[in-house]
């Protein structure tokens, strides 16, 4: 059987999606399926598309077991709507355009959002002839409305049209939690074809991370690892750490975004914080090991409390306490578990007292850093994979 899986990102571009979507292609050959995958050449988030690739209408690489197509692209920043709504109907188009070259195909897996991805999928597998599935991680044009990059009117509208109508082409909808899982559940278009794929992790990155020994003295070494986002709220960070002062925490942010340069801007002058920039996947792994605790913050919005962001997985495999600055099912885990705090979203006084708390008792935040590390084990990548194996397997 031959899987596709459609992307608009894949390594070498950094970040949590492109990490999942190459775990997944991996582990889907590694159980004998012959996988490709076709995407665009790597831009992302910076908008520049650096050697040894160039833009062409399409080039064929091996990653190996896995056959990489990718397919012109419009480079842009990831920010301005206007121009990341282009950058996504290119490469739409471009797949599409260049899809012959992946010869026959059983199943396509459609990554979504983008939604024109989605959209790029149905097109794709009915050319193919071929199942369509969708992956789910986000509701669009929801989260874009309750974000403020879209306003709700003709343009909604379309959108909002345009994903139900991939929901009824699709034979299979796959989405990461619960919330999304209950809010796609209950439409007409995608009723009975919604499965929960759970978040998953890679725990074997990991497992060689020491145990921190509790922090007797000094501040505690706080990890951000992620994107720098709109839906993140980054901020938020700077200003706990800076109210909570430099003998009590040392903050590290890790990961690139639009909020990037402002968030730069804004710990100009602060000692007691490091903004990394970009880093690489496999650097994330020793940033947990030097650090005491990780942190995962939200926006305070409706679409955020079925989320459960990749970053929260990394820190608990890491065995680290983690603090989720956030409502629903990421803070629901961390109480049910007690494996860190779970604090208010946007709220940068309880964020700097929580810091607190870590540093006052140094030992219950090594228990909580086990009790993480343990409930990491129900989010194993193989997991995932063996399900994902499975539902394609149902398609045929």
């Amino acid at each position: 059987m031959h899987v596709l899986l459609l992307t608009h990102y894949y390594p070498p571009e950094l970040g949590a999606a492109p990490a999942r979507i190459a775990a997944l292609a991996h582990g889907l050959a590694g159980r004998g399926l012959e996988v490709s995958v076709h995407t665009g050449f790597p831009n992302y988030p910076t908008g520049t598309i650096e050697a040894p690739y160039r833009n062409r209408l399409l080039t064929v690489e091996q990653d190996g077991p896995v056959r990489v197509l990718r397919s012109v692209v419009y480079p842009t920043p990831n920010r301005g709507f206007a121009r990341r709504l282009a950058n996504h109907t290119v490469f739409a188009a471009g797949a599409l355009a260049t899809c012959a070259a992946a010869g026959p195909v059983d199943v396509v897996i459609a990554e979504t959002p983008p939604l024109f991805t989605a959209a790029a999928g149905v097109a794709y597998s009915r050319l193919k002839g071929a199942k369509l599935a969708l992956n789910v991680s986000d509701l669009w044009p929801e989260s874009a409305i309750e974000l403020g990059a879209l306003s709700e009117g003709r343009a909604a509208m379309g959108a909002d049209a345009l994903a139900r109508a991939c929901y009824r082409r699709a034979s299979l909808i796959a989405a990461p939690t619960r919330g999304i899982v209950e809010s796609l559940g209950g439409r007409e278009e995608a009723r009975g074809k919604v499965v929960r794929v759970a978040p998953a992790v890679d725990l074997e990155r990991f497992a060689a991370i020491p145990e921190r020994p509790p922090r007797e003295d000094g501040p505690i070494r706080v990890l951000y690892a992620g994107t720098l986002g709109i839906a993140q709220g980054v901020a938020v960070l700077v200003e706990a750490a800076a109210l909570a002062g430099p003998g009590i925490v040392e903050l590290a942010i890790a990961g690139e975004g639009p909020d990037g340069a402002a968030l730069r801007a804004q710990a100009r002058g602060l000692a007691n914080v490091d903004v990394l920039g970009s880093v690489p996947a496999d650097r994330i792994p020793a940033l947990y090991a030097d650090a005491d605790a990780g942190v995962v913050p939200l926006r305070d919005l409706p679409i955020f409390r079925g989320a459960l962001p990749t970053k929260l997985f990394e820190a608990l495999a890491a065995g680290r306490p983690v603090i989720v600055a956030a409502h629903g099912e990421a803070a629901e885990l961390v109480r049910e578990t007690a494996a860190g705090l779970a604090i208010k979203p946007a709220d940068a006084q309880a964020l700097a007292e929580a810091f607190r708390c870590l540093r006052a008792d140094p030992r219950a935040a090594v228990e909580m850093g086990r009790r993480g590390r343990a409930c990491a084990q129900r989010f194993d990548r193989e997991t995932a994979v063996g399900l994902w194996s499975e539902l394609i397997e149902a398609l045929d």
